[in-house]
């Protein structure tokens, strides 16, 4: 029988000899913990977070930044931990666990920016200013479209979710302005990185199970840290190592870092064959563009959306990963007119009355295909004619058709063809002294039809725009009505560019005859000239309002005088 001091001696010995046995197979496969580590910067204003960053680099440009930090995408990756003892002596974990820190050489870096704080806040603030403009387009884009459709059409639904989304990353993006330009010389600026540790483990359903952690003050160096599960937790069987075998190769084996990087391509949808093909959503993190839509053989092919680096939006049809256009969806809810010169009376050597008790429109064309729900038998609401044209010819029957028009509840606009060839001015007295304009009419319009022929005959684009400048402010100042500029694909394509002033405060008429509708802003589209009316013998030209009945309300309302 042992005396008690050699008792005490073996109880030691054993205590102190027993961590140095290698653990068995079985029981290193039970002292390995899955973890998710998560990372992203804060920006702090005396010791604050202000700013959540979720990447930093050399350029000291931050990709992308928010007020919030649930709103930052944290970086991620899986990590492999040991179950650790906390005592040599006392076999207790206390839910402890050494893993690596997968950012250990990130302190450099944040020296680094840190000590030249003040450079990098003033060129975030114009990256910032580039983006928060960039977000500006992409919303008023957004809107437009909302705003002109509804849930009748084609994806309209996300898009209208994707509208909300970029309205709250555009204010997010103005509050970080507010933050960077609110900061006062006297403050303590820094950048600080932050981590995140989550311990993964199965529960008795063989459910992945996520538990919190936290990382203690004790670390080995920066590539091995210390974490410690909340409330001492450890999955049921796990198993712990001793605390001093930290540096054996065993854990040198154990713990290891699997990077999960942002992909410069994200893909999330459905796939054949490892092809994308039904639908997805694609995010092209290099060219920075987003489409969300129909796939085939890994092209866009059908309705889709997409928002580039600039910020354009476009919604419609895709066909081989080029953009065609969107393709209306032609019904009795949208709103439709058409517009008659002499040639809807004078055809050949014959004379046509109109009936205009009969206007019904009864066929959309046929020069493009066109999606029809329902029979096309609409009402016509509002009737452009022809008044003038140059400062010599006029339109002998405007006047009884205007009257009869009007007569029958229809809205009346008035039109003038500009002539390449005479004064603009006197182009404008000319319309001005014969057209008729009464309360409710719609605004005035100029048709401009110049070949490039004749534009270069005028001097070319710039002495074009300028004489159109004079026609549209002489009218507008005459009738107190900012008048429309009717125009078509190819002038759009190749000269409208040139005149931004002209883009951006007229509203245009379109005249497309494609399947597509017009990818610009406008307030009526010309989709056919061989369409058929009841009443109107031969071919009549058939526009659509850019709008439903909101819409449509809102621009009559927009036609009444202000009190």
């Amino acid at each position: 029988m042992l005396s008690l001091p050699l008792l005490l001696v073996a109880i030691v010995v054993v205590f102190f000899l027993l961590p140095l046995i290698p653990p068995s197979d079985e029981r290193k496969e039970h002292c390995v913990a899955e973890l998710e580590y998560e990372r992203c910067y804060a920006l702090l204003i005396d010791g604050k977070p202000a700013l959540y960053l979720n990447n930093l680099n050399m350029g000291s440009s931050w990709t992308t930044i928010s007020t919030h930090s649930d709103s930052i995408k944290w970086s991620h990756a899986k990590l492999k931990g040991c179950w650790i003892k906390k005592y040599i002596a006392l076999p207790y974990s206390l839910g402890r666990m050494v893993t690596e820190n997968p950012d250990y050489g990130s302190d450099s870096l944040l020296t680094a920016l840190n000590n030249r704080i003040g450079t990098v806040i003033d060129n975030n603030i114009s990256m910032l200013e580039a983006e928060h403009r960039r977000m500006r387009r992409i919303v008023r884009q957004l809107d437009y479209y909302t705003d002109v459709h509804n849930v009748s059409d084609e994806g309209y639904n996300a898009i209208a979710s994707l509208a909300e989304n970029a309205r709250k990353e555009r204010y997010s993006r103005e509050r970080a302005l507010e933050i960077l330009k609110g900061i006062k010389p006297t403050q303590r600026v820094e950048l600080k990185q932050l981590q995140r540790y989550t311990l993964l483990y199965n529960d008795t359903t063989e459910t992945v199970r996520r538990h919190p952690c936290k990382i203690l003050d004790d670390t080995y160096g920066n590539r091995l840290c210390i974490l410690q599960t909340k409330g001492h937790f450890m999955p049921k069987g796990a198993q712990a190592i001793y605390y001093h075998i930290l540096t054996s190769d065993f854990v040198n084996e154990v713990i290891k870092t699997f990077p999960i990087p942002t992909p410069d391509i994200e893909y999330k949808g459905e796939e054949t064959d490892g092809k994308r093909n039904g639908h997805g959503i694609l995010i092209d993190h290099i060219q920075d563009e987003y489409y969300d839509g129909m796939w085939e053989n890994d092209k866009r092919n059908g309705f889709g959306f997409s928002i580039d680096s600039l910020g354009k939006f476009r919604v419609g049809e895709w066909n081989d990963d080029k953009y065609k256009g969107e393709r209306l969806v032609y019904t009795n809810e949208r709103i439709y007119g058409i517009d008659i010169s002499r040639y809807q009376h004078d055809i050949g050597k014959k004379h046509y009355a109109i009936d205009w008790d009969k206007i019904r429109i009864t066929h959309l064309g046929t020069i493009s295909k066109k999606r029809v729900e329902g029979d096309i038998d609409y009402p016509v609401s509002f009737v452009y004619i022809k008044c003038s044209e140059g400062i010599t010819v006029l339109n002998r029957y405007y006047r009884a058709d205007y009257a009869a028009a009007r007569k029958r509840g229809m809205y009346v606009g008035s039109y003038h063809f500009f002539s390449t060839k005479t004064n603009a001015a006197e182009q404008a007295n000319y319309f001005l002294s014969n057209v008729l304009i009464q309360q409710g009419d719609f605004p005035p319009v100029l048709d401009l039809e110049p070949s490039p022929s004749q534009i270069k005959e005028m001097g070319g684009a710039e002495v074009m725009f300028d004489r159109v400048r004079t026609w549209l402010q002489i009218v507008e100042q005459r009738t107190g009505v900012k008048p429309i500029l009717y125009i078509n694909q190819q002038f759009v394509n190749n000269y409208l560019p040139l005149a931004r002033d002209i883009r951006r405060n007229y509203r245009v008429w379109i005249a497309r005859y494609g399947e597509y509708k017009p990818d610009i802003r406008l307030v009526f589209w010309q989709l056919s000239p061989d369409g058929r009316v009841a009443g109107i013998q031969g071919d009549v030209d058939i526009n659509v309002f850019n709008g439903y009945q909101d819409q449509w309300e809102e621009f009559l309302e927009s036609l009444r005088p202000t009190p």
